[in-house]
């Protein structure tokens, strides 16, 4: 794609839906399988017009928006995780997909994607 020099490679972790399963007679929670894979992307900083649309608790967290033309997951209640985009060694979950297809015989069809830093307790 012509866009690809402003792109670089990223890991994207995904996990699949967990489920209750009978393991030796208790009804336990077993998380879905972990794949991952490459996307491009560009990364680029959190303009102000987004940051006003998150939630007051993630405004103050490390973020980016991502251009890639490789569609990711946010978290669906029952359906999805969340993927998550490794960034510089860092773990970042991505909380919106907006489709950028209103062009899509063109070149520039893209998602936008925001990601957010997770904050782990040490």
């Amino acid at each position: 794609m012509i866009f690809d020099i402003f792109r670089r490679n990223l890991t994207v972790k995904r996990l699949e839906q967990g489920s209750y399963q009978n393991v030796d007679g208790l009804t336990l929670w077993m998380d879905g399988a972990e794949s991952s894979f490459t996307i491009k992307a560009s990364v680029q900083g959190v303009d102000n017009e987004v940051l006003q649309t998150l939630p007051e608790g993630d405004r103050t967290k490390e973020m980016y928006v991502l251009y890639t033309s490789t569609e990711l997951r946010t978290v669906t209640a029952g359906v999805s995780n969340p993927d998550i985009v490794i960034i510089d060694n860092k773990e970042y979950q991505v909380i919106r997909v907006t489709s950028r297809h209103n062009l899509s015989t063109y070149a520039t069809a893209h998602y936008e994607i925001v990601v957010i830093k997770i904050i782990t307790m040490a």
